[in-house]
């Protein structure tokens, strides 16, 4: 399904570390049953155990973020072998301001991922 240039979350990035993406503001548009189309590529690790985790935040204000999406079941075991994944959050908010936040976590050594992400008004 193409994305609306419009409902971009995140455009295509590679991060080594946490990130929180910029914020979109959904003013106008449906604030039920939205879903994060979040595609990954090259994620990686040199060595060790590293996590990559994303989440979907909101913001009234577009400075103070809570977290309102979140699929555990994605969460990314880096390895030595690249990986590669689409997968979709669902998320609902009353909130003007949404953004995409990618979490690295553990003690492994290089970890790496590319990824971008859309928002669509309608289920995958």
């Amino acid at each position: 399904m193409p994305a609306d240039a419009l409902l971009v979350l995140q455009a295509s990035t590679t991060k080594t570390s946490t990130f929180n993406g910029t914020a979109l503001d959904i003013k106008g548009t449906p604030r039920r049953n939205l879903y994060a189309r979040i595609e990954y590529s090259a994620a990686t690790n040199a060595s060790g155990s590293n996590t990559v985790a994303f989440s979907i935040e909101a913001s009234s204000d577009n400075s103070t973020f809570y977290t309102i999406g979140r699929n555990s079941q994605e969460d990314i075991a880096l390895s030595t072998t690249a990986q590669a994944k689409v997968f979709f959050i669902p998320f609902e908010t009353d909130l003007r301001y949404v953004r995409l936040t990618a979490t690295i976590s553990g003690g492994g050594s290089t970890p790496t991922v590319t990824y971008q992400a859309e928002v669509m008004i309608a289920r995958p």
